[in-house]
């Protein structure tokens, strides 16, 4: 707890803010041990506060371990910024990536799409396909395919080709189709994923090689679907 016992750290949050919004819960982390001269401490009945730190299980020691470590890195990190769940980094080289990040839901999409995808999250996460409504099963597959995907420029456009960074030299290929940017989670929980993920795009190296392989892949890929269907692929590719 903060050692500054004139310091009331909820009179500073930002109320604002949807309580349950990566924003929120950073700036309550960061309210509760600002004057701490120590390690970061958990801030008292933040579960009942902000829900969507709870989930569908108690927090263990482990787990509240694992989340004061990412918010003292966050908050600690002028390279990384949050604006309700929409994260901004910028890599020590100067590039800038943004998406958003939902802990309910456990996955990180494009930014500012969070919210049109909501519904079809929530159906995933309860595995209701719906598929008998075309509607919400397109919904749910939208959702799906905006997962995992970040955005690797200042550009609004998802669509189209951009050029590696010039600090990425020797690379096979040139351009990246900007549509296909997914970062897969690589840890055991969403959380250590989503710290591993800012760790990646801060190095502003690695990420590069990443996003290189998958663009190589995607174009040998490509080329594979035009040598077998030339035509344009059969609709019962699956039974040939």
């Amino acid at each position: 707890m903060t050692e500054n016992n004139e310091y009331n750290p909820w009179e500073h949050m930002k109320w604002e803010l949807d309580l349950d919004s990566i924003e929120f819960i950073m700036s309550a982390f960061y309210e509760y041990n600002k004057h701490a001269k120590t390690e970061w401490s958990w801030p008292e009945n933040i579960e009942e506060i902000s829900s969507s730190l709870k989930l569908d299980k108690n927090l263990t020691l482990d787990m509240k371990k694992d989340w004061l470590i990412i918010a003292k890195y966050i908050c600690e990190n002028e390279s990384i910024t949050i604006s309700k769940n929409t994260f901004t980094v910028i890599g020590k080289h100067g590039s800038m990536f943004r998406f958003d990040a939902s802990i309910e839901y456990s996955r990180w999409l494009p930014p500012n799409s969070l919210s049109s995808h909501t519904t079809a999250l929530g159906n995933i996460k309860r595995d209701a396909k719906n598929k008998h409504i075309i509607g919400n099963h397109i919904a749910n597959l939208e959702a799906s395919s905006a997962s995992w995907k970040i955005e690797t420029s200042s550009e609004e456009e998802w669509l189209g080709f951009h050029d590696f960074p010039a600090h990425m030299t020797g690379l096979e290929l040139k351009q990246y189709w900007s549509y296909s940017t997914c970062v897969f989670p690589s840890g055991d929980s969403f959380i250590e994923s989503l710290s591993l993920l800012l760790k990646l795009l801060l190095e502003d190296e690695e990420i590069w090689n990443l996003l290189h392989q998958q663009e190589f892949a995607r174009r040998k890929s490509n080329e594979e679907f035009d040598r077998k269907w030339p035509n344009g692929r059969p609709e019962d590719w699956m039974y040939l």
